[in-house]
């Protein structure tokens, strides 16, 4: 078990592969029932036979990834992009057995960490949802189609055109009252 924030982590180092539903709750008839249960658990994500992905909710839920927009099920309190974030979670290669995010209020906003810190970071829910990027004005701005930027890899991708365009031209004032938030 590893935790990262709201974000768990529950492997089994002695399976060569990423463990099924059906191979977890054979091996361990209560764990997935029990977790999901938990009043301090919001979902878990694990891999199945037979829907490749699901998630795992309190009272039984069990919601293919490919259904989740349709039916987000305990992602609906995590909001606008959750079944995104979740799906792509899943296509990792090294994605834990059992993805476990801890419970999050949609009304104050509190997410319960799985580790003793101030914020939060790792799973969904809460201000973590809300991330942003500071940069001078002169600089192209994050995104150009109003979309949101989800993900390491777009913001790699904007990190990345942004040393281009310094390099490109080195009289970019650095005047702090000229940052733009994102």
């Amino acid at each position: 078990m590893l935790a990262s924030g709201n974000l768990g982590l529950v492997s089994f180092p002695d399976v060569p592969h990423r463990m099924t539903k059906e191979e977890i709750d054979a091996r361990h008839p209560a764990l997935l029932a029990t977790l999901a249960n938990h009043p301090g658990i919001g979902f878990l994500l694990v891999r199945s036979e037979r829907h490749g992905g699901v998630v795992l909710g309190a009272y039984g839920a069990e919601i293919p990834l490919d259904r989740l927009d349709d039916d987000p099920g305990p992602l609906a309190a995590f909001g606008p992009g959750a079944a995104d974030a979740v799906r792509r979670t899943h296509t990792f290669p090294h994605t834990a057995d059992i993805m476990v995010n801890s419970f999050h209020d949609p009304v104050d906003g509190e997410v319960l960490a799985f580790e003793e810190q101030i914020g939060s970071h790792g799973g969904l829910g809460g201000a973590q949802s809300r991330p942003f990027l500071l940069s001078p004005l002169v600089l192209s701005a994050p995104v150009h189609d109003g979309t949101d930027l989800a993900g390491a890899e777009q913001i790699h991708r904007v990190l990345r055109r942004w040393l281009t365009e310094a390099a490109d031209d080195a009289d970019i004032p650095a005047a702090p009252d000229q940052e733009r938030a994102a």
